[in-house]
């Protein structure tokens, strides 16, 4: 993936030196225009820093004010502060920090693509060539407004350069419809891209499926709640067609499930992982931001990362509580032939738990050490300077083959979107519009990928009964989007668009405390001194082995051992997401700016309420 992530100065320059008409220049740093312009390389790295700006990141490297990522990916899926006060009710309309353009920002990077677009075409570059390029700029710019309106509702939809001496910078807010139209529209110009790219070197860029997959999930937004609270049909059947076109076009091309999930992102770039439909590759570069995936190091244990691991990304008891039992019934469902133990709580679990959650004794080979065993019980002394706060620890996404000195900066992949989302949008879709028997099949084919069986249960295939109601199949499909999609920033998202992140109100995200019973622990990490029957203790004849390290933890011993208790995070407080968060407001300061702007239902500006709808 040279192309796209490995970037010099010089194309970066070029990146802000294309501001010519407000600078009032002529040149790109010096180069001329047309030369820039009509030369097919300097073309092509311009689209490819446009990439580099655009294209999703691993939540862990954004910045605090990067749409959709930084606080805008806080739920109870994992642990984590929310600095403007999403969950906690504070949240004011000043705490959104990426309307206003800035250099980072998607308003800069728009601009940069419609710079594109306004020169493209005038120095001679033959259409066969720009084409493909103009294709993937017109995704990257649906892209980069939907990450504005998912948030906002309708925004201002620019598709030229402004010229601060000759157009208005005090822009309207076009409507949501109005957006969503242009999206679609500018989303619709990709279907000359190859639905594959053939060369290695142009793995990851946008493909004709990924514009389709796009289109499915911008328009099943559109579809949900969130921006149509009164359940307007007809935009639920444009979105069933728009991720039937998706689904049907992806494994047409030879798009599949992979069947091994707990790699789906870390094999994105093979040739056995079909998958993958948009993803970022990264290159462990230390330089430049985009390409610093730092999510080994921050998502491993203290003990096992490079700096900074061991409180980040720690799956909640409540994302624990959410996996079906390896029949892929609920646990404590009487139809489950597996009986839930609240103590033993890992075991007999969908496969997709052993592939995201690493809890108290489970084996987490990382580096050179496969077998090694993960503990996470309080006080474990490996761990005692930045201990999980959740007592769990998460493996998805994780590259086990790293050493810790490797996990600072690692190369792998963020897969944005995958054949399993098209395919569970697709069930969405489908259930909403009546058609429940295509939303089953895919929930069917999701969980038989997982290793889920179909099971002998009358009534029930793969841990699902048929006949279930519209509004009982459809928590059934956000539920298995919460499992399938762990850690892979939908959870938010789901919360939002389906108008059910309210409903979390006067809940805590949870943790699950494992506490060593007296006498069997000692604060103290020693050798072969102290209590006789502490569980630090190195059995006889051994300095490697401990006490603990004997202990099964299925067996009726663990019990002897451990005490447990499920509890709020230490010093969390409740869940008080509010309703006007549906869609943020505008901060006063930037409404100052551009005084056309109206402020969004449920917000004010200067006293007045704000006038703009955000679900027409």
């Amino acid at each position: 993936m040279k192309k796209l992530i490995i970037y010099s100065t010089i194309l970066l320059a070029l990146g802000v030196a294309a501001c010519k008409k407000i600078l009032n220049k002529v040149d790109f740093n010096g180069v001329p225009t047309a030369t820039a312009w009509g030369n097919q390389s300097t073309v092509q790295l311009y689209l490819d820093n446009l990439y580099q700006l655009c294209m999703p990141v691993f939540y862990s490297a954004a910045s605090s004010g990067t749409i959709p990522t930084a606080w805008h990916n806080i739920s109870d899926e994992c642990n984590g502060g929310s600095t403007p006060g999403v969950l906690q009710g504070t949240l004011t309309q000043e705490s959104e920090t990426d309307w206003f353009p800035t250099a980072n920002s998607y308003w800069a990077y728009i601009r940069k693509i419609n710079i594109l677009f306004e020169n493209i075409d005038n120095y001679g570059l033959t259409p066969d060539f720009t084409g493909p390029i103009k294709a993937q700029a017109y995704f990257l710019r649906a892209w980069s407004y939907f990450q504005l309106v998912k948030v906002y509702g309708g925004v201002c939809y620019i598709t030229k350069d402004l010229d601060w001496t000759k157009d208005s910078l005090n822009l309207v807010r076009n409507s949501t419809t109005a957006c969503v139209d242009s999206m679609v529209a500018d989303l619709n110009h990709c279907s000359i891209l190859p639905t594959v790219w053939p060369g290695a070197a142009d793995q990851g860029r946008i493909t004709s499926i990924a514009a389709l997959a796009l289109k499915g999930r911008i328009l099943l937004y559109y579809a949900s709640p969130q921006f149509n609270p009164q359940n307007d049909a007809t935009r639920w059947q444009t979105a069933y067609a728009a991720n039937e076109a998706a689904y049907d076009s992806a494994t047409q091309a030879g798009y599949a499930l992979y069947s091994n999930y707990s790699r789906i992102f870390l094999d994105a770039s093979g040739t056995a992982d079909k998958e993958p439909i948009l993803y970022r590759a990264y290159n462990a570069s230390t330089s430049v931001s985009q390409n610093t995936n730092n999510w080994e190091t921050t998502a491993r244990p203290y003990s096992m990362s490079y700096s900074g691991g061991g409180k980040n990304y720690n799956p909640t008891w409540n994302l624990v509580s959410a996996y079906p039992m390896a029949d892929g019934f609920a646990p404590r469902d009487s139809k489950g032939k597996y009986t839930y133990d609240s103590t033993r709580f890992w075991q007999n679990r969908d496969p997709r738990f052993y592939a995201t959650i690493v809890y108290n004794g489970a084996i987490y080979g990382l580096g050179s050490t496969p077998n090694r065993v993960q503990f996470t019980y309080v006080g474990t002394p490996e761990e005692i300077n930045a201990a999980t706060t959740t007592g769990f620890y998460t493996r998805r996404n994780i590259d086990t083959t790293v050493t810790q000195a490797g996990s600072q900066y690692n190369k792998t992949y963020w897969v944005e979107m995958r054949l399993a989302e098209v395919m569970l949008n697709l069930a969405e879709c489908a259930n909403a519009i009546g058609n429940q028997g295509e939303a089953y099949q895919m929930l069917y084919n999701v969980r038989k990928r997982a290793g889920i069986p179909i099971g002998s249960v009358p009534n029930a295939s793969y841990g699902l009964v048929s006949g279930l109601s519209q509004a009982d199949l459809q928590t059934a499909i956000m539920n298995e989007r919460r499992v399938e999609f762990a850690f892979e920033d939908k959870r938010y998202d789901d919360l939002r668009r389906t108008r059910t992140f309210d409903a979390l109100n006067g809940q805590y995200r949870m943790a699950h405390f494992l506490v060593p019973r007296s006498p069997w622990f000692s604060s103290t990490n020693v050798k072969d001194t102290g209590k006789a029957n502490n569980i630090e203790r190195h059995i006889p004849g051994s300095a490697v082995t401990k006490i603990r390290d004997t202990v099964n933890i299925n067996g009726p011993a663990f019990v002897v051992f451990f005490k447990d208790s499920v509890a709020p995070i230490t010093s969390e407080q409740t869940i008080k997401f509010q309703p006007n968060y549906y869609f943020y407001g505008i901060p006063s300061s930037d409404i100052g700016k551009q005084l056309n702007l109206q402020q969004t239902l449920g917000w004010t500006y200067n006293g007045a309420a704000g006038t703009f709808d955000p679900t027409k």
